[in-house]
């Protein structure tokens, strides 16, 4: 068993982890659909117009310059990292088979890290539209979390001995786990000007408008597992991994597609004077989603394994039977609110600058896709009448990040790609974001 666990890992592990490179950009329960304000690294609330505003401030459907007609349709991008051991560490050895020292050097850095990460957060727009001051978004939302502890680590590298000269060692996988889920969302948005004047035309024509957007959210899939104690020691596999998901077992329970439902809104407000634009988005100002306990069930997941006999057990068991850890968790994923401030400055007819401030509320267990704060700068360049180039860094939860982009306008169509670098700890996380944009005066 040991030579067959040391054999596989190091080639196959590290295969399966490189597969897991697939996502696309998001916002809250409702995807990005934005190749723009991907590029500008989220530096976007003031200068969202169309039907881009559903998502990023549908105040700004009421605003002058917004297109009277504009759709999104077939909108992705992604952002996917891992730490401390990154996928351009293991590019390295793609196709090869990594060697010792190599492998050596990942584990002590998992032991520092305390935890080997890797993280998933994406979606996907199909179909995005405005006409005058109603915008319509439908889109759907993905992440994925994947922990390893520094033991299993080990034991994907080494397999249970090698590490300390080929003597097999007892190695405890406590703290593996992974939680992924798939959420979407079909939202309406109206905006409304206002005759209100705050500066009485100081600063140039002035506008305000508010706007609300309704949602109707769905959980499509969740699954979380978490390890229940399992060890690999010298001539034995000891493992407990229990999973909550959708009922499999039950004939009464067929998959709907909805393991949860839930409605919310969020409110906003646009400003503008001369060259000077403001918007405030509040988010959730109330949203009642939730999974549906119902429909979920616990698999047990647990076996034992040596060189002379083996059992394994794979219940499902009702959701009420679960661990309290995992219950706690599906319990407190919600959309709490969060408030998005921003302001664009028209420096020439060539150049906007932005400048955003993304505040969330709710714990560490509340349903966040990205990160829970940024603040950062943005900026658009108009030198060519068809090209559009875009650029912004922002500060985020624990890191940074950074975007480029381009739009490309022919015969009343974008064409925008954007993309994005982003560390989060001592996570490099990279993605990309395409959608074709069609626009209309």
């Amino acid at each position: 068993m040991r030579a067959t666990l040391s054999q596989m890992t190091h080639r196959t592990v590290t295969a399966a982890v490189l597969s897991i490179a697939v996502s696309a950009a998001v916002r809250a329960q409702l995807p990005n659909a934005s190749p723009a304000a991907y590029g500008m690294a989220g530096n976007y609330t003031a200068m969202a117009r169309g039907y881009e505003a559903v998502a990023w401030n549908p105040a700004n459907l009421a605003m002058p310059g917004r297109p009277f007609i504009s759709f999104g349709t077939g909108i992705v991008g992604g952002t996917v990292g891992m730490d401390p051991v990154d996928f351009k560490m293991m590019h390295a050895f793609s196709g090869l088979v990594v060697d010792s020292t190599t492998r050596h050097a990942w584990v002590d850095l998992v032991r520092a890290s305390g935890r080997q990460r890797a993280r998933i957060d994406g979606g996907v727009t199909p179909l995005a539209l405005s006409v005058g001051p109603v915008g319509l978004q439908v889109g759907a939302s993905t992440y994925m979390n994947f922990d390893l502890s520094p033991d299993a680590f080990e034991a994907a590298m080494f397999g249970n001995a090698g590490l300390n000269g080929g003597q097999p060692k007892s190695l405890d996988l406590t703290g593996t786990g992974v939680e992924t889920a798939t959420i979407s969302a079909a939202a309406v948005s109206f905006a409304l000007p206002l005759p209100f004047k705050f500066t009485a035309g100081v600063l140039g024509s002035e506008h305000l408008a508010v706007g609300i957007t309704g949602k109707y959210v769905v959980g499509n899939a969740l699954f979380i597992a978490q390890d229940g104690g399992s060890v690999l020691d010298a001539s034995s596999l000891d493992y407990k991994f229990p999973l909550v998901g959708p009922k499999v077992d039950d004939p009464t329970a067929e998959y709907d597609g909805q393991l949860g439902v839930g409605t919310g809104a969020d409110v906003s407000a646009a400003w503008s004077a001369g060259r000077w634009r403001v918007g405030a988005l509040m988010e959730n100002v109330f949203n009642s989603f939730k999974w549906d306990t119902t429909k979920l069930a616990y698999q047990t997941n647990s076996g034992y394994y040596d060189q002379n006999s083996d059992s394994s057990s794979s219940g499902e068991l009702p959701y009420g039977l679960a661990p309290v850890a995992l219950r706690d968790r599906i319990a407190a994923q919600q959309f709490k609110p969060a408030l998005n401030v921003g302001v664009a400055f028209n420096a020439t007819d060539f150049l906007t600058i932005t400048a955003d401030l993304h505040q969330q509320t709710g714990g560490d267990d509340a349903i966040s896709i990205g990160p829970k704060n940024r603040m950062g700068v943005g900026a658009e360049l108009r030198i060519i009448p068809f090209l559009r180039l875009r650029g912004g860094v922002a500060s985020v939860s624990d890191g940074w990040q950074a975007g480029a982009g381009f739009g490309v306008h022919l015969l009343g169509y974008e064409l925008g790609m954007s993309g994005s670098l982003r560390r989060r700890g001592s996570a490099n996380e990279a993605g990309v974001m395409i959608g074709l944009v069609g626009i209309g005066r």
